[in-house]
C-alpha cells in the first residue's frame, strides 16, 4: 500500500459511463448523480449504523423463525396440508429437480442467510472500531451477491399462490408467513440504510490508488475506488478490496451476446412447453404460462394476472430485445440516443429478478397441493427452462459494460471527424486539380 500515492478521497467515478467527479459537500440526506448519464453514485444516509444494526439483528431472528415456523396451510374439504418455506425445495428434491432446488435454496436461503451475517459481522465491527480479518471479503462478497437474495419477490409468488387457489381450497397464512413478511420489509429497511461507502472508508480511507501523479484512473465496481492505469495494467486489482479491476469487462459484448443468444433460445420451450401439471379427481391437465394467465383472467382475477403476465412474459421479452439493442448499437457506434440506452440498461439489471415469480410460485404449488387423488401440482420442463432464462438474462446483466455504450459514442465521433478531415483533403485536393486543370487549358 506504502507504493501507491494517495491523493483525491473526495473523487468517485460513475460506474456506467466512466466520468470522473468531484464528491461535494451535501447533506447526509441526499443522493448524488452522474453528471453525464444521471446514473446514482451515491446515495445519502442519517444515523445509518444504529439502524441498520439493529434492524439486522431483527431481521436474523425473524429469518430463523420464519423458516422454523409452519408457513402456509391449504384446506380441502376435511384435509388440511401444513407446509414451512424449505419444504419447497424438498419437494423439489423428492421429484430429483435438482437444479431447480439448488436455485430455490440459493435464492431463500443461502444468500438470505450470508448477507444477514455478513451484515451484522462488519456492522458490529464498525461500531466497536474493530479491525478482524476477512472484512474486505465479506463486504466484497456482500455486494457482489446481493442481486440474488429473492425473498421480496418470493412474497410476491406466496400473494399469487393464494389467488390461484382461491376457487380450489382455503389457503390459510401461518405465523411463519407473518413473520417472512415483516423479515422481507426489514431486508429493505437494512439495503436502504446500510451505507456500504462509509464502510469501505473505515476499512480504508483512501479511494484513489496511483503509481504516477494525475493518471488516469478506472473504477472498482466493487468499493468504487479510483484505480490508476498503471495498476490496473500491472496488477488488474483494487488496492482496497481486492477485486479484479479493469479497463473494460473482458470480452464483455461476447459473453453478453453468447448469454443473451442462450437466452433466447431456451426461451421458446419455457413458453411452449407446460411448466405444471396438476391432477383433480382422476383428470390431469397442464398449463403453460400463457394458459396459468388466460385461466386466472376467466376466474376474475385481472391484477394476479397482470403481475404474472408482466413478469412472466413481458419483462423476459424486454430484456432480450433491450440486450440485443445494446449490443447493436456498441456494434455500430450509434451516436445519439446513448443516455436513454443508459437507462434502458440500467433498468433491464433493476427488473431481471422480477421473473422468478413463477418459478417460485409453481415451488410453492408442488409443496402444498398433494392431497393424492383429490388434487395435486407436479412441475414440468418449462420450469428448468424458464428458471435458466432468468439466470442467463442476470448474468448478461452482469457481463456487459455499460461504458462501451459510451465508448462506442466517442468512437463514431472521432470517425465522424476524421471522415469529415478526408472529406475536406478530397475537396481541397479537387479544387487543386481543377485549377491545374484550368492553367494547362489557358
Amino acid at each position: 500500500m506504502s507504493d501507491y500515492l494517495e491523493q483525491k478521497n473526495d473523487w468517485l467515478i460513475c460506474q456506467h459511463c466512466a466520468e470522473i467527479q468531484k464528491v461535494v459537500a451535501i447533506s447526509v440526506d441526499h443522493e448524488m448523480r452522474c453528471f453525464n448519464c444521471g446514473a446514482q453514485i451515491s446515495t445519502g444516509k442519517s444515523r445509518w449504523l444504529s439502524i441498520a444494526l439493529s434492524v439486522s439483528i431483527s431481521a436474523f431472528i425473524l429469518f430463523l423463525a420464519a423458516n422454523y415456523l409452519p408457513f402456509l396451510t391449504l384446506e380441502v374439504g376435511i384435509q388440511t396440508h401444513t407446509v414451512t418455506i424449505i419444504d419447497g425445495v424438498i419437494a423439489l428434491m423428492e421429484r430429483t429437480e435438482w437444479l431447480l432446488a439448488g436455485l430455490v435454496f440459493t435464492t431463500l436461503f443461502l444468500f438470505p442467510l450470508v448477507e444477514l451475517v455478513a451484515f451484522i459481522f462488519l456492522l458490529f465491527c464498525y461500531h466497536f472500531k474493530k479491525t478482524v480479518r476477512g472484512q474486505k471479503t465479506t463486504l466484497r462478497w456482500l455486494i457482489k451477491a446481493q442481486h440474488w437474495n429473492m425473498l421480496d419477490i418470493f412474497m410476491l409468488s406466496v400473494v399469487v399462490t393464494a389467488f390461484k387457489l382461491t376457487d380450489l381450497a382455503y389457503v390459510k397464512l401461518e405465523s411463519g408467513a407473518y413473520l417472512f413478511f415483516a423479515l422481507v420489509a426489514l431486508l429493505q429497511l437494512v439495503f436502504l440504510r446500510i451505507d456500504k461507502r462509509s464502510l469501505w472508508q473505515w476499512i480504508n480511507a483512501n479511494n484513489y490508488f496511483c503509481s504516477v501523479e494525475n493518471e488516469y484512473a478506472y473504477d472498482c465496481r466493487c468499493c468504487k475506488a479510483l484505480v490508476g492505469e498503471s495498476i490496473v495494467e500491472q496488477t488488474g486489482h483494487c488496492p482496497r478490496c481486492h477485486s479484479a479491476v479493469h479497463k473494460r469487462i473482458p470480452a464483455s459484448l461476447q459473453k453478453t451476446a453468447a448469454l443473451v443468444f442462450a437466452a433466447s433460445i431456451l426461451y421458446i420451450p419455457a413458453n411452449i412447453l407446460p411448466i405444471m401439471e396438476y391432477t383433480s379427481v382422476g383428470i390431469t391437465e397442464r398449463d403453460t404460462i400463457m394458459s396459468g394467465v388466460i385461466k386466472l383472467l376467466q376466474d376474475g382475477l385481472w391484477g394476479i394476472a397482470s403481475i404474472v403476465f408482466v413478469a412472466s412474459i413481458v419483462v423476459p421479452i424486454i430484456k432480450l430485445l433491450v440486450f440485443y439493442y445494446l449490443l447493436w448499437a456498441v456494434k455500430t457506434n450509434a451516436i445519439k440516443g446513448v443516455k436513454q440506452r443508459a437507462a434502458l440498461f440500467r433498468f433491464v439489471d433493476l427488473i431481471g429478478r422480477w421473473s422468478m415469480v413463477d418459478v417460485f410460485v409453481v415451488t410453492i404449488l408442488v409443496a402444498l397441493v398433494q392431497f393424492g387423488f383429490v388434487y395435486t401440482v407436479e412441475p414440468q420442463g418449462a420450469l428448468i427452462a424458464f428458471g435458466a432464462v432468468v439466470v442467463l438474462t442476470m448474468l448478461a446483466a452482469e457481463t456487459f459494460d455499460p461504458r462501451l455504450l459510451w465508448d462506442a459514442q466517442l468512437q463514431a465521433k472521432a470517425d465522424l471527424q476524421h471522415n469529415n478531415q478526408e472529406t475536406q483533403h478530397e475537396r481541397k485536393a479537387q479544387r487543386k486539380a481543377q485549377r491545374k486543370e484550368q492553367q494547362r487549358e489557358e
